[in-house]
């Protein structure tokens, strides 16, 4: 069997989705030709700030990038010229295509020569990414919708009619999808029969638990068996992170014995703010910032923790569900999906729940003997390993359009002890 991934940026040092979905057909067997661009994407320029070379890949866990260069770049959208040469070329059984409003797959799309090819479109767009907090914010919002409306709406409709199967990554990007993207009963029709919210997911042979990592970390940063709240995520304003940083101080003020670690802080004046805030708590040493990690790394960070908070979606709470850690979202419906409350993580209801949920659930897990704080972990990362692995999602996936590959299958619920 034969995959073509075609999606605009690829970068295997940041990872997401599009590295560990090809990562995962390759170590199930499938022959994979990665089509991209050599453009870095503008989100993680800060993590590698050159383009990378044009040409032929071979990457060491089995598969090929090919790389064109940029004909066209604004923002996020890339454009280069030859990707239905390209893919073509590989002569797939089905063309994957992911982040189709970046403009780069929609060829793709459009073209007769690859028409008997099935199509499986990964879709992650929610109204929340569009930033509203202040009249610049509104106003670049504003001019997004615009520019949505001209270009990308029509390139979605060929997406909904043209692919065999469009993945959403989260309910909300569903609702997105109907809301923004449906213009005629044909378009509703063609959705309805072709969407499916799969989530995003991690790569297992990156991802799992394992008590020993767990001993480790913890007894590096000497935390007996304080509770540690982890969040990874690009340290940026507005995710939330001085509302958890207020949150764990408050709790240590009251005698509480928490942490909280903090991966993929990018060196810049927010930092700098965060930690002069860190540095107010009651106890700053019980505060880890760190910059962005290889995958281990944030692997042993969440091994070692105890509860992972998130304020958004973010494919790196999804890796922490690899290790077995419990969650604590916001009730919000592009996180439904992730958390089942008691079995693999808990919800607060907006606006102001946090604190409180938080407060109790430390208390919970200060109750928690190491031994038993290990056990249920191994039981959840077993449990999300057959829910939210990439084995298990691109299984399906294939399983939609006609494949079939052999895939883990999924387990019961563990409730919380």
């Amino acid at each position: 069997m034969r995959v073509a991934l075609v999606c605009g940026h690829f970068m295997p040092e940041v990872g997401y989705q599009e590295v560990w979905i090809a990562q995962t057909l390759a170590r199930l067997g499938i022959a994979v030709r990665v089509v991209t661009s050599t453009a870095v994407s503008s989100s993680a320029r800060r993590i590698r700030r050159f383009p990378y070379p044009a040409g032929i890949e071979e990457r060491p866990e089995g598969y090929e990038v090919l790389r064109l260069p940029v004909r066209f770049r604004f923002r996020s959208a890339v454009i280069s010229a030859g990707l239905v040469e390209a893919v073509a070329e590989w002569r797939p059984d089905v063309i994957v295509l992911i982040g189709i409003g970046k403009l780069f797959g929609a060829p793709v799309l459009q073209s007769a020569a690859l028409q008997s090819i099935p199509i499986v479109c990964f879709l992650s767009e929610l109204a929340e990414y569009r930033q509203r907090h202040s009249l610049v914010a509104r106003s670049i919002a504003w001019l997004q919708d615009r520019g949505f409306e001209l270009v990308k709406r029509e390139i979605y409709r060929q997406a909904i009619h043209r692919a065999q199967l469009l993945v959403c990554n989260s309910p909300g990007t569903l609702e997105w999808l109907q809301s923004y993207c449906c213009r005629t009963h044909e378009d509703r029709s063609a959705v309805n029969a072709k969407a499916r919210v799969l989530t995003l997911g991690y790569d297992s042979s990156l991802f799992f638990f394992q008590a020993e990592e767990r001993a480790v970390v913890r007894r590096h940063l000497e935390c007996g068996e304080d509770v540690i709240a982890l969040t990874v995520t690009r340290v940026v304003p507005h995710k939330g992170l001085e509302r958890i940083i207020d949150a764990v101080g408050e709790l240590q003020r009251h005698g509480h014995r928490v942490r909280y670690l903090l991966v993929g802080a990018l060196g810049d004046k927010y930092e700098e703010m965060l930690r002069r805030r860190i540095e107010a708590q009651p106890r700053p040493h019980h505060f880890y910032v760190f910059p962005f990690q290889p995958p281990e790394q944030t692997r042993r960070f969440a091994a070692a923790a105890d509860v992972g908070i998130w304020m958004q979606i973010a494919i790196s709470a999804t890796e922490a569900l690899g290790t077995g850690l419990p969650l604590l979202l916001p009730r919000r419906h592009s996180l439904s999906h992730l958390v089942r409350d008691g079995i693999n993580g808990w919800y607060w209801e907006e606006p102001h729940g946090f604190e409180n949920s938080l407060e109790i659930i430390v208390q919970r897990l200060l109750k928690l003997p190491e031994e038993s704080r290990c056990q249920w972990r191994q039981a959840l990362a077993a449990e999300n390993r057959g829910r939210f692995s990439y084995e298990a999602i691109v299984g399906q996936v294939l399983r939609e359009v006609g494949f079939s590959v052999l895939c883990p299958g999924t387990c019961g619920g563990t409730l919380l002890p």
